[in-house]
């Protein structure tokens, strides 16, 4: 089974559920970079609520995320310093940053190579099985029909199963895919977003928030936990390959 999502900065506990459940992962570099979306920032909850941390990039009009450069003023230690700050209270702080701080401080020129770092630390220490893949080194056809591009990747990675976020069904053609021998499950993930104990409780919880929320609340080991029961659980409720 394959998920498909452009490359997250700090991702969101849907993306690291893909990366325990799914043999491959497939990081759409190719596609064009979004202004105010996930790809260079995430949320976090602090003392003052729900916020986001951000990485600055190099904007050109029309640029790609394979083309999209980390600008200058992005100080990774800054950025460390605000996550301590939200989460000092946590059980799990230091084992958390231990994770996603070399990525950060690594230098990384690129957004999509700081992306990639990030995911494939946390698919270690998450227990992910799954493969990491670039579509940009995919020989992918440069159509405008999103539903053939996303045939040609699952064929060129052998996948024949997308599990395919709910936010996708406004252009996702299930018939479309059919043809090319594709099936589709829908992941529902927000529904069923899991619940722990965060960090600043009187403000209620928060969910779709980074994963680094989840892994300052209950660790690393208890987090893959949590995932892989979710995973596992929903799986079972439906035959495999059936959309829902």
């Amino acid at each position: 089974m394959i998920y498909i999502e452009q490359p997250p900065f700090l991702p969101w506990l849907g993306f690291c559920e893909a990366l325990i459940g799914c043999s491959t992962v497939a990081l759409y570099d190719t596609v064009q970079f979004t202004e105010r979306g996930w790809q260079n920032r995430n949320r976090i909850k602090t003392a003052h609520g729900v916020t986001w941390v951000t990485v600055p990039v190099a904007r050109r009009h029309g640029q790609l995320l394979r083309e999209t450069q980390i600008a200058d003023s992005f100080n990774p230690t800054t950025m460390l310093k605000a996550l301590r700050l939200a989460y000092a209270r946590t059980p799990h702080l230091e084992e958390a940053l231990q994770v996603i701080a070399p990525p950060l401080s690594a230098g990384h020129r690129w957004l999509v190579d700081l992306n990639l770092d990030l995911v494939t630390q946390l698919a270690v220490v998450l227990g992910a099985q799954s493969t990491l893949r670039l579509t940009s080194e995919m020989p992918i056809p440069d159509t405008a029909d999103k539903n053939e591009r996303l045939a040609h990747i699952c064929a060129h990675t052998g996948e024949q199963q997308l599990w395919a976020g709910s936010g996708t069904r406004q252009y996702l053609d299930t018939s479309a895919l059919a043809q090319h021998d594709i099936s589709v499950t829908w992941n529902e993930f927000t529904a069923r977003h899991p619940n722990y104990t965060q960090a600043w409780p009187r403000q209620g919880f928060a969910p779709g928030l980074s994963v680094i929320d989840a892994a300052c609340a209950v660790g690393w080991a208890g987090l893959a936990v949590m995932l892989r029961a979710a995973f596992t659980a929903y799986q079972s409720t439906s035959p495999r390959g059936e959309p829902r």
